[in-house]
């Protein structure tokens, strides 16, 4: 039985900021700076623009590419003279090319721990699930990554107060434990463990078997001597993943909800892209994917 017998602190000492200063990204931002101030981090607030000559050629993408680059330096600069800031550390850093490109090479140059991002909604978020930005960082970036979507409303982000832990039982679920219970630990915040069974039983005993078997490995997976404020609570169910989690989320009042991830394709076996799709569209607090080995 897979278990995390070396649980850990986490250590964010840089947060890159992806933004492309939208609503959600503003969210994102103040998602951000709650944590930055937690953890004494240094902010790398990002915005990344067009490749050169992707909007036209000659004088006509010249002016154009200036008028973009001032709008971007003019909104870094609100951002950057907000009072949210305070004393924290900070760096603005625009620069063109491919977004994930981009974004990817800073993670690596910066020694970034956590990557925070806004996600659009409906279509927005569709078209961004299909092959961009959000979708190549959750599989791709070695550190956690805390996506704030559409429908999260934060609330004064001083600590967060209950964590809800989405496990399939994966390497990326694993790895998302120790920063699901380090978090809790930290911000001394309740903390539900939840697996959710897709297939259908085929008795009630059935059923209450497999509940109670994954609710026993789901406890084991947290070691006795934890310095958390409350312990675990346990839920098993069985349903359809995606619609049970931001369920079990809404219900719990979650203000963090934390999966595992799977390199170069889904969000590993039990949580395919789908089911990372609806949570990220539907879910009321941010959301931080680790991704697997």
């Amino acid at each position: 039985m897979a278990s995390l017998a070396n649980l850990s602190r986490v250590a964010i000492n840089n947060i890159l900021l992806a933004t492309d200063f939208s609503p959600e990204a503003e969210n994102a931002f103040h998602c951000t700076v709650a944590i930055a101030k937690r953890y004494d981090s240094t902010i790398f607030l990002t915005h990344v623009l067009p490749p050169e000559g992707s909007m036209g050629v000659g004088e006509s993408w010249a002016a154009l590419s200036d008028a973009v680059r001032s709008g971007a330096e003019k909104s870094m600069a609100r951002l950057g003279h907000t009072g949210e800031l305070g004393s924290i550390a900070h760096e603005i850093i625009i620069k063109s090319g491919i977004t994930w490109e981009v974004i990817s090479r800073t993670l690596d140059e910066k020694n970034v721990d956590l990557l925070v991002m806004g996600t659009h909604g409906d279509k927005a978020v569709k078209k961004l699930f299909l092959g961009s930005t959000a979708e190549t960082a959750s599989r791709h970036a070695t550190c956690p990554v805390l996506t704030v979507g559409p429908h999260v409303e934060l609330t004064s982000g001083e600590r967060f107060h209950h964590i809800l832990y989405a496990s399939d039982f994966s390497s990326g679920s694993l790895r998302a434990l120790n920063y699901a219970v380090a978090l809790a630990a930290d911000d001394r915040a309740e903390l539900t463990l939840q697996h959710v069974i897709e297939s259908k039983p085929a008795s009630e005993a059935e059923m209450l078997a497999w509940k109670r078997e994954d609710g026993d490995r789901l406890r084991r997976m947290v070691p006795p001597g934890m310095d958390l404020a409350y312990q675990p609570e346990v839920e098993v169910e069985i349903g359809i993943p995606e619609v049970e989690i931001v369920r079990l989320a809404d219900t719990r009042k979650a203000d963090l909800i934390v999966m595992g991830s799977h390199i170069g394709g889904a969000v590993a076996t039990h949580v395919p892209w789908t089911t990372l799709h609806h949570v990220l569209r539907n879910a009321h607090c941010p959301v931080l994917t680790v991704r697997g080995e």
